[in-house]
């Protein structure tokens, strides 16, 4: 029997698109009838951590894992992992989504004020930018557009859902930031995922996860820098870049889960 955990953006018809290739009603009905006890009589209330059982898959292919995957888990599982090390407290706890760092980074993954912008919740003159020529540290002294509701930094703080929106859209402006970065230098993210690359004398498979979480700390060009230049670089604290790209590497999680 195959099982699939509903994440976040899920629907039937992109579920069923997933597993049989066609999101059509015919298909996407096949997954409802099969849940229906659990889902309830509204096909489109699946909720994020629903266990779903997809029939009639005994005699067609599964979903293969990206390159260099391991079984980790998949990409709620990964969020997890990195939403409990970014906030200091266990997977689960709700005061993750308030958490505060001394630099004034916040949040279950620890938001500050330039990624904020760059998604469009955030405006500021001057703002923190890594000890580069921003301010000493996130004050968060400017103004919030009202995105998705939100326009207080307590208000970000206090939804839970929209920090949970605004990681998979960090996720999806780094890769492409990424990609067209690595275009630049004639190069494709593609080239580098399921390969192993030594960085001194450490070896690490490249996987989108990782990419992704190295791409959080340090940024997509920092990110970039990496592949492209082996330049290994560190946060305020003293956190490598390697660390988030070998250990939240090998989590099944591609582009659909986070577009």
């Amino acid at each position: 029997m195959t099982q699939y955990t509903v994440q976040n953006g899920d629907t039937l018809s992109k579920i069923a698109e997933k597993f049989y290739g066609d999101g059509s009603e015919a298909s996407w009905r096949k997954i409802y009838e099969a849940n229906r006890e659990s889902i309830g009589n509204n096909p489109s209330q699946i909720t994020v951590g629903m266990t779903l059982i997809i029939p009639g898959l005994n005699n067609q292919p599964q979903p293969q894992p990206n390159p260099g995957t391991n079984n980790k888990g998949n990409f709620t599982s990964m969020l997890e992992a990195l939403g409990a090390f970014e906030s200091g407290l266990p997977s689960g706890n709700p005061r993750q989504y308030q958490v505060e760092n001394s630099l004034g980074f916040m949040g279950k993954y620890q938001f500050g004020e330039a990624l904020l912008i760059d998604l469009a919740y955030y405006n500021t003159s001057n703002p923190y930018i890594g000890g580069g020529n921003g301010v000493d540290k996130n004050y968060w002294r400017g103004s919030w557009t009202g995105k998705r509701g939100i326009n207080s930094k307590s208000e970000f703080q206090n939804s839970p859902n929209v920090q949970e929106a605004a990681i998979r859209e960090a996720f999806k402006l780094n890769l492409e930031r990424i990609n067209k970065q690595l275009a630049s230098q004639g190069q494709s993210l593609k080239n580098y995922l399921g390969q192993q690359k030594t960085f001194n004398s450490r070896t690490i498979t490249i996987t989108l996860s990782g990419v992704l979480a190295a791409a959080h700390l340090r940024g997509p060009y920092g990110l970039a820098d990496l592949l492209l230049k082996n330049q290994i670089s560190h946060d305020e604290y003293g956190t490598s870049i390697l660390k988030y790209l070998e250990e939240y590497g090998g989590y099944n999680v591609s582009p659909a889960d986070f577009s």
